[in-house]
């Protein structure tokens, strides 16, 4: 994935400078993420099975690994180094506001030099969860939320765009850009 970052109104200097390896460390990572998923369609296909439709538990396992690799500590899509704090959602519009507050509270608890929030942007999220995109943070709901607070919080806030970099060789591309639809509940009479 790529990620291109925008420091929140109240942030006078570019504190995305302290982020400067988020980039490499998602390098790669969409690119990863799209093949376990298509590698597991495939399985649960050949069996018979209900296949999976979204792709955010596997970009949350590669995410993890990557961080970790890097000499981070990860918790739930939440990941720290020294006086840096990074929270990567593919989760609910309605957790904008904890991911905010756990933001405030790993800054001044920590003195950080930088915390930041990264979500995927609009398009991106059709493509990881066809069926929950609507409802999911995006990143310009993200960016609406957090220019609403300009004149309330004083944190090192920056917060990122998330875009898939990587080409998807053709038969995952299929896959993973073609419909996924909803599973259709049918109830017993």
């Amino acid at each position: 994935m790529r990620v291109t970052f925008e420091c929140a109104p109240w942030v006078g200097d570019d504190v995305s400078t302290h982020l400067e390896d988020i980039p490499g460390i998602l390098q790669g990572s969409w690119l990863e993420a799209a093949e376990e998923f298509f590698a597991a369609r495939l399985v649960k296909e050949s069996m018979g099975r209900k296949a999976p439709k979204g792709l955010q538990p596997y970009l949350n396992r590669v995410l993890e690994k990557r961080f970790e690799a890097a000499g981070w500590s990860c918790e739930g899509g939440r990941y720290w180094a020294g006086s840096r704090w990074v929270r990567i959602t593919f989760r609910h519009q309605m957790s904008i506001g904890s991911d905010i507050v756990d933001s405030l509270s790993f800054a001044c608890r920590s003195s950080a030099d930088a915390v930041a929030i990264l979500a995927a942007d609009e398009r991106f999220l059709r493509t990881i969860s066809p069926n929950d995109a609507g409802v999911l943070t995006s990143f310009e709901k993200l960016r609406l939320q957090v220019r609403e607070l300009a004149g309330c919080l004083d944190i090192p806030l920056v917060i990122g765009r998330l875009e898939p970099a990587s080409p998807l060789p053709d038969p995952v591309a299929r896959v993973v850009m073609g419909k996924r639809e909803r599973d259709v509940y049918v109830p017993k009479s």
